[in-house]
C-alpha cells in the first residue's frame, strides 16, 4: 500500500473499450397462442446481449432461459392457456446504452411494434437480475387482496415466494418502453444478494448459477404465467 504522500498521485489506466462501427441486432419472438383470446398477449423475456468480459451466464443468459422454459412447460401441456404468451429475447439493451437517447434499442424497436395494439397487451416482465432465487410477487397497483392475487399466492408460496405489497411499477428495462404505453408490469423478484459481485465481469459465467435456483425461477414463472392467461384478470381495471 502506498504511503501517505502530499504528492499528486499519477494513475495509468488501459482500456481496450472502443467504437468499431455500426451494426445490426434483432428480437428474436416465440409465442403460445391463446385458446380462446389470441389477441390478449402477455409478454416476458430477458435481453440476448452481454458484455464481452464473461460470457454473460448472469446477465442475461440465465433470464432467457428461465423464462423460455416456463414457456416451453406451457407449450408442453396438453391445453393451452386462453391468451397468448409471447417470449421476447430483446436485442442490444447493453451495447446501446446510455439511456434515454440511445439506450434499450430493442425494446424500443419492440415497443414501436406493438403500439397500435398495447391495449391488448394484459401485462409484461422481464427476468434480468440474475438466477437467484425469486423471493417475491409484486403485481399492479389494485391486486392486493384480489382473488387472482391470493390463487397466486397459494401457488408461490411453496416456492418459498412472499407477497409484495407495493405496486409493480415496471418489470425489467427491457419492459419500459413498453410500459410506457400504458401496458402493466408484474415482477418476479430474485435474490440479487451477490449479483453485482459478478455483474459485468470476467466472473460472469455458468459456474456463478445454482441449477436449483434455476429450477425454482422455471417453476414460479410457469405457474403465474399460467394463471394470468388462463384467467380474466384485468390489471389495468383494478388499477383504476
Amino acid at each position: 500500500m502506498a504511503a501517505m504522500t502530499d504528492e499528486p498521485i499519477r494513475i495509468r489506466l488501459f482500456s481496450t473499450a472502443g467504437f468499431t462501427g455500426h451494426a445490426y441486432s434483432q428480437n428474436v419472438i416465440a409465442e403460445v397462442v391463446g385458446s380462446e383470446r389470441p389477441e390478449e398477449i402477455i409478454t416476458i423475456g430477458g435481453h440476448l446481449d452481454s458484455w464481452d468480459l464473461g460470457t454473460g451466464a448472469i446477465d442475461d443468459a440465465s433470464g432467457i432461459g428461465i423464462t423460455t422454459a416456463a414457456l416451453k412447460l406451457i407449450a408442453d401441456l396438453p391445453e393451452r392457456p386462453r391468451r397468448t404468451i409471447r417470449v421476447v429475447w430483446w436485442g442490444a439493451e447493453e451495447v446501446s446504452q446510455p439511456a434515454p437517447a440511445q439506450g434499450l434499442a430493442g425494446a424500443r424497436a419492440y415497443a414501436d411494434s406493438i403500439s397500435d395494439e398495447a391495449a391488448n397487451h394484459v401485462a409484461i416482465s422481464e427476468s434480468d437480475f440474475g438466477a437467484g432465487p425469486i423471493y417475491a410477487l409484486g403485481l399492479p397497483e389494485g391486486m392486493g387482496g384480489t382473488e387472482f392475487q391470493r390463487a397466486a399466492m397459494r401457488v408461490l408460496t411453496p416456492l418459498g415466494i412472499v407477497w409484495d405489497g407495493a405496486p409493480a411499477r415496471g418489470g425489467g428495462p427491457d419492459t419500459g418502453p413498453t410500459v410506457a404505453l400504458g401496458v402493466p408490469a408484474f415482477r418476479l423478484a430474485q435474490d440479487g444478494t451477490d449479483y453485482f459481485d459478478v455483474h459485468h465481469t470476467v466472473d460472469d459465467v455458468i459456474d456463478r448459477i445454482e441449477p436449483e435456483n434455476l429450477d425454482q425461477n422455471v417453476a414460479a414463472w410457469a405457474a403465474l404465467l399460467w394463471l394470468i392467461a388462463d384467467s380474466d384478470v384485468d390489471f389495468r381495471a383494478a388499477a383504476e
